[in-house]
């Protein structure tokens, strides 16, 4: 005879009617269960066995598991959060976003994720646009700076062809070619082009005829790069903003003599040879500034505040180039002008 006993796990445990009154391991779970003991059956009776269908524990119903959430889309999520509160560029959060979108997209299992993805990308598209509004002063400061360090070099460019006009004549260049009668026809610019490697275009050039005549003005838009300021980026072609002061006692006397070098008793490094302003002129043209144009809001040296934030480039008879200020002394900026005025200027008066 079998016997079937029912464990609180559930198991049906099966077992023979020899073992009745004995205990057994349920192979489940581990508990003991006593094999109930059946007796001799009655005359005319079966068996005294429960045949009532095993008891069976209920079984629980299954806890539902969650889908599990994209890694990528809490990346992005933790990118965008990092890099805004870093206030750094926020590319990584949405390249990280939208990976995450499209394994969402394309997967063939339910998973969350969605919203964390979209908000990472948002977050990094706002800390994009958050970072290039904090950058954007310091590139346009950097852009400044380099196109200030352009113009001084042009600048120290004209310097050194000064100066090699100076040892091969002696004296500096005059303010300007002129004819026979004084009469000045081209600049001082045209004059040292030899001396700025373009002997090429200086031969081109007739010395006795005006800048703009026929010839020599068809010559007026092959402007060399040195005379331009890179800073003054509507400059129209033919023009420049570099310009010396002619006067009576500056280094460019108005009748177009030549001035040497021991007639500077100011001293090299007191007395201005070349300056920019933004009243600009054909750089052949033998046009510049005068000691009265000098400090004119609209055509002066350094003219409305300069190029170089509130400030213009300055060479002198030394070769230096320095950074005025366009809030210089007028007394300083005319005293700078003269090369015989015997004044006593401070450096950092200017």
């Amino acid at each position: 005879m079998t016997i079937i006993v029912t464990c609180a796990c559930g198991r049906l445990v099966e077992c023979s009617g020899s073992e009745g009154g004995h205990w057994i391991r349920c192979p489940a779970c581990g508990r003991e269960l006593e094999i109930p003991r059946i007796g001799p059956p009655a005359a005319g009776r079966e068996p005294s066995v429960d045949r009532r269908p095993p008891l069976m524990a209920p079984a629980s119903a299954p806890t539902p598991v969650p889908a599990p959430t994209n890694a990528k889309a809490i990346a992005s999520l933790g990118l965008g959060l990092i890099f805004f509160l870093g206030c750094l560029s926020g590319l990584p959060a949405i390249v990280m976003g939208i990976k995450a979108l499209r394994e969402l997209r394309e997967s063939k299992r339910p998973a969350r994720g969605r919203g964390l993805a979209i908000a990472g990308i948002a977050l990094g598209v706002f800390n994009c646009l958050l970072t290039v509004a904090f950058m954007m002063p310091a590139v346009r400061s950097s852009r400044e700076a380099a196109r200030r360090a352009q113009c001084t070099n042009n600048i120290k460019q004209i310097g050194l062809a000064m100066h090699n006009y100076l040892e091969d004549n002696g004296c500096l260049p005059p303010a300007a070619i002129t004819d026979k009668n004084g009469r000045p026809l081209l600049s001082w610019r045209v004059l040292i082009l030899p001396y700025l490697e373009q002997r090429q275009l200086f031969t081109q050039f007739r010395l006795d005829e005006p800048w703009d005549s026929p010839h020599n003005r068809a010559l007026l838009e092959r402007t060399p790069s040195v005379y331009q300021c890179p800073s003054d980026r509507e400059l129209p072609p033919g023009m420049t903003g570099y310009q010396v002061v002619v006067g009576p006692d500056t280094p460019f006397p108005p009748d177009g003599r030549p001035v040497k070098i021991g007639e500077i008793t100011d001293g090299a490094s007191n007395t201005l040879l070349v300056g920019e302003s933004r009243h600009v002129v054909p750089w052949t043209k033998p046009e510049d500034q005068s000691p009265g144009t000098i400090l004119l809001p609209d055509r002066g040296l350094g003219s409305h505040h300069g190029y170089h934030n509130n400030g213009f480039n300055a060479l002198f008879v030394d070769g230096s180039v320095l950074f005025l200020r366009s809030t210089i002394d007028r007394g300083v900026l005319e005293a700078l002008t003269t090369r015989n005025g015997n004044e006593t200027i401070q450096r950092d008066q200017y």
